[in-house]
């Protein structure tokens, strides 16, 4: 089963459209599952107590993964795994990765032990706001989730050595099957065990990410792990890499824990409200942000390792304009058609029409980031691939403690809300903030084709929004929007309205990306057409 499964993986893919492609088309499967997820969820257990105990669940456990992996992995790992890749070859490219793999397994094992045990004496200052039995239900499923990081963290640097390579089918999938994992467990464990199937699931989902992945790896000479060592100068070299980006997470997941805090002592539901919002508001951010992000990571790496000042510009510029075309109406339709999105992904079983505007209010206020959000990532590593890390990390700081602030500000006046305007707020300013920084050390990053890029497609946005009002306006007036279908009708009109006037406007303005994306779509066409000829 794995070696067949590593003859579909171990494919290489050049040019970040290509791999930001496969990465984007398995992302939006992988979306597409996790609204099936929080559908699932949302309309079994309701945002109640339940769902804001489970999300509340994941704060240990997704803080043990993000310090030892993200650190790792996207400051240190591929950077350095990318230079002896290109300088020493492949057998010591993969001495690091194996090394690299038995020591983040033994920190990851022993965190999740300490996790495990602690749980109970450090749950109650992350929540003051539960009661004793919703604390209660929330330690049981910390203790149940902290075998995740484990198997996330040991596929994570699988992930990165497949990312080095320019492989991303397996990286792509393993997503997909972790959310399979928690809808399976939901659905199969939820009617007998109630919320701890779906923690259970979680569990699952992150074994099947490992396997998925392991099959992938199993050609790069790794079929025996070398025992876990410090001593090793690129393993030293990474984890003073990562220092200061696992201080820029702690600095994050001290953040969210706040944060956490704050939506506990707001009405029930708020926590889980809130959660459900942001993975909706997340869908294009995954699909087109990180998409992006992850296939320029390998081409930056390899352009800073060569000292290649024309090929990291244009990687860069070239994956900002592309994120930036479809995350613009992305925008615009989530802050347009919010209540109907909401409706029609949770909408169903406990999750009533009070949820939904309150989802749908927390949905709009965090989509007006969107373009921040996505463009974060893509910057963050574009330092990364420079092996300057240590920017980013005060930048984030400055960030993270803006949000706690404005979060703490706004809470009294404006609720669960205040929680999601001091978010946006924030990493809009950490945006520009990184923007400003990576201008002063490396120079110019184009020649204005991201500004000018952003104002053609800013203007075509503008048309989608025009001509999607009116028709959501005149449909909430023909149908009562009672039911499923009346509002995917409302829903889906409004939307191509939008996205007709976008396309138009967008190929009036000579969108050079309109015009990347119509020619590759074209010429796909083309082919098929041809080999329907040959046929």
């Amino acid at each position: 089963m794995l070696r067949w499964l590593s003859r579909i993986f171990n494919g290489q893919t050049d040019g970040i459209t290509a791999a930001a492609l496969i990465v984007g088309a398995s992302s939006l499967l992988s979306r597409v599952l996790g609204i099936v997820r929080d559908r699932v969820l949302a309309g079994t257990f309701g945002a109640g107590d339940a769902l804001d105990a489970y999300y509340a669940a994941f704060r240990l456990p997704d803080t043990v993964y993000n310090l030892v992996i993200l650190g790792a992995i996207s400051a240190g790992f591929i950077p350095v795994f990318t230079e002896y890749l290109e300088k020493k070859g492949k057998s010591e490219a993969a001495k690091i990765a194996g090394q690299i793999l038995s020591t983040v397994g033994v920190i990851l094992v022993a965190g999740s032990i300490l996790v495990f045990i602690f749980a109970p004496w450090i749950l109650p200052f992350i929540v003051p706001g539960f009661s004793s039995e919703k604390l209660s239900l929330t330690v049981e499923l910390t203790r149940i989730m902290t075998l995740s990081p484990v198997f996330l963290g040991l596929s994570a640097v699988i992930g990165g050595v497949m990312q080095s390579l320019k492989r991303y089918v397996g990286f792509a999938l393993a997503p997909i099957m972790y959310n399979a994992g928690i809808i399976g467990g939901t659905l199969i464990l939820g009617p007998s065990i109630g919320i701890l199937g779906a923690a259970w699931g979680v569990v699952v989902g992150a074994f099947l990410h490992l396997i998925v992945q392991a099959a992938a790896f199993s050609d790069f000479s790794m079929m025996r792990l070398p025992v876990p060592t410090l001593k090793s100068e690129a393993v030293r070299k990474i984890l003073s890499l990562m220092g200061p980006r696992t201080a820029a997470l702690g600095v994050s997941q001290l953040s969210l824990v706040i944060l956490l805090g704050i939506a506990t002592t707001l009405p029930a539901g708020s926590v889980a409200v809130y959660n459900l919002a942001n993975n909706l508001q997340s869908f294009p951010l995954g699909v087109f942000g990180i998409s992006f992000a992850i296939a320029a990571f390998p081409l930056l790496s390899q352009a800073a390792s060569r000292s290649d000042d024309a090929a990291f510009r244009a990687a860069l510029t070239g994956a900002a304009r592309k994120i930036a075309f479809f995350i613009l109406p992305a925008t615009a339709a989530f802050i347009l058609l919010r209540a109907q999105i909401v409706r029609l992904v949770l909408g169903m079983g406990e999750f009533d029409w009070s949820d939904t505007i309150r989802t749908a209010d927390v949905v709009a206020l965090l989509a007006l980031s969107l373009i921040a959000q996505s463009i974060v990532p893509l910057l963050t590593r574009a330092f990364y691939a420079r092996q300057n890390t240590w920017t980013p990390f005060w930048i984030t700081a400055i960030g993270e403690s803006l949000t706690i602030v404005l979060a703490l500000w706004f809470r009294t006046s404006f609720g669960l809300l205040g929680l999601a305007a001091a978010v946006s707020i924030s990493i809009t300013i950490q945006c520009l903030l990184l923007v400003a920084a990576l201008r002063k050390q490396f120079g110019s990053l184009g020649r204005g084709e991201f500004m000018y890029s952003v104002y053609r497609n800013g203007v075509a946005t503008i048309a989608f929004c025009v001509a999607g009002f009116p028709v959501r306006e005149w449909l909430g007036t023909v149908f009562p929007l009672r039911t499923f279908w009346q509002v995917a009708l409302q829903f889906s009109a409004a939307f191509f309205a939008g996205m007709v006037a976008f396309c138009i406007t967008a190929w009036l303005m000579k969108s050079p990306e309109w015009k990347e994306l119509s020619e590759a779509i074209r010429q796909r066409l083309w082919k098929k057409a041809k080999l329907m000829e040959v046929i």
